[in-house]
């Protein structure tokens, strides 16, 4: 079952590669490399806000359907309900928001469409989290492609018909709101929406709080940079390190397959049979150490191949900072492990205070440190945020089952897939 799982999350994880990162490489040749920073900016800028709506439900959702599969209804009438709740109020910060920081127009009108875009998707992603909470991974696998599939069509035929930031953006709001109504028909086949109590979305949003915290500064950490260093470097060097964090959120993906299998997998494990879930952690280690290794030994290796691949002989300086881009993905697959296991613990405010520092730390350094050394110092500084974060789940996990679950070299080494 869980082979067969992951094998479904696999090609879900494909078809969500070739969504993201290939419409962002589609993006960085048809747009100028100053076209590319401006639109990444917004695109920040959009996501930074969409985290707001997303609330930490969809991790929540997860483990509370693979929990109790016969509250799935009353589970997502509040999720949705709740975000809806959150978008009326993030929408009024968003343009609030722009008029202090006194972006261009431009970049108002694409951030917003951006902002918009993420909303959907995070909808989408909903009933997406209900699908993994029931290990129903092949409607997991169908919504996934049809909404990548129409966003890579879609999106690809307005920026290369009309080279303009602005109405990609647009484009690809309508995309995930196709995305959208397909998701809401496949969930509509087993389950419903209802419009819950007042009192039941009040509740809810305070029980899901420490989720939100989590994820609020689980994704902040990776967009700050962006925000800070936009007055600092021109727009063709933001464009540069861009293409770099696009890497490292696309494939991010891995996390979003880890995730998704061993989450619930987990959360059942340790209700039933401790060492039943000891097993399965140890199990699950051995497989993002050999992830991590892989991903970073091979971006190291072709570094110079994949920045041409993806984005153009233009993005080719990027190479003088992949090492470091290499080094963040490896990190954040091994630290996916043990963020899981604070998750099931239900120490997702450790987890907050993990991001809530290393927010700070990358507040302070890049402040001091972007003027003087430019966008690679930022990507530096990234790096040891990411180690520090890793580390700090580490010792948390330590601290609560007195083990890190690490396999020993001959299992690390070992030819045979673990599951």
């Amino acid at each position: 079952m869980v082979k067969k799982n992951l094998t479904l999350s696999f090609f879900s994880a494909l078809a969500k590669i070739f969504g993201g990162i290939g419409i962002i490489s589609l993006l960085a040749r048809v747009f100028s490399l100053s076209d590319f920073g401006n639109f990444t900016y917004a695109l920040t800028l959009g996501t930074i806000f969409s985290l707001i709506i997303d609330y930490g439900f969809n991790i929540k959702i997860i483990k509370d359907v693979s929990s109790n599969t016969t509250k799935t209804n009353d589970i997502t009438s509040v999720a949705v309900t709740s975000k809806f709740f959150l978008f009326i109020l993030t929408a009024l910060l968003f343009f609030t928001v722009n008029v202090f920081l006194e972006n261009t127009n431009e970049v108002i009108l694409t951030g917003f469409f951006m902002f918009l875009s993420l909303v959907m998707f995070s909808f989408i992603n909903t009933f997406l989290s209900v699908f993994k909470g029931k290990k129903e991974y092949k409607k997991d696998l169908k919504v996934v492609i049809l909404d990548n599939l129409v966003t890579v069509i879609i999106v690809s035929l307005v920026a290369l018909w009309t080279k303009n930031i602005q109405y990609t953006a647009i484009s690809f709001f309508l995309s995930k709101i196709i995305g959208l109504i397909y998701a809401y028909k496949v969930y509509k086949q087993t389950n419903t929406i209802f419009r819950p109590p007042l009192i039941e979305i009040k509740r809810d949003l305070y029980k899901t709080l420490p989720f939100a915290v989590h994820y609020w500064v689980g994704s902040f950490y990776l967009n700050i940079d962006t925000v800070i260093m936009k007055p600092m470097v021109s727009s063709e060097d933001l464009g540069l390190y861009q293409a770099g964090i696009r890497v490292i959120i696309g494939l991010g993906v891995l996390l979003t397959i880890i995730n998704s299998v061993y989450l619930p997998l987990l959360n059942e494990a340790l209700l039933k049979n401790i060492n039943e879930f000891k097993k399965k952690v140890i199990s699950l280690n051995t497989n993002v150490l050999r992830i991590a290794v892989i991903c970073t030994a091979g971006l190291i290796i072709c570094s110079k191949l994949v920045v041409l691949v993806l984005f153009g002989e233009k993005f080719i300086e990027l190479q003088n900072i992949f090492w470091i881009i290499a080094f963040i993905v490896g990190i954040r697959i091994i630290g996916a492990s043990f963020g899981i296991l604070l998750t099931i613990s239900n120490k997702q405010a450790l987890r907050a205070i993990a991001g809530a520092i290393s927010i700070i730390l990358i507040i302070i350094c890049d402040l001091i440190l972007i003027p003087s050394y430019g966008y690679k110092v930022a990507a530096i500084v990234l790096l040891f945020a990411h180690l520090f974060i890793t580390s700090f789940y580490m010792i948390s996990i330590y601290a609560e089952y007195k083990t890190l679950f690490m396999p020993s070299l001959k299992k690390l080494f070992k030819a045979k897939i673990e599951l």
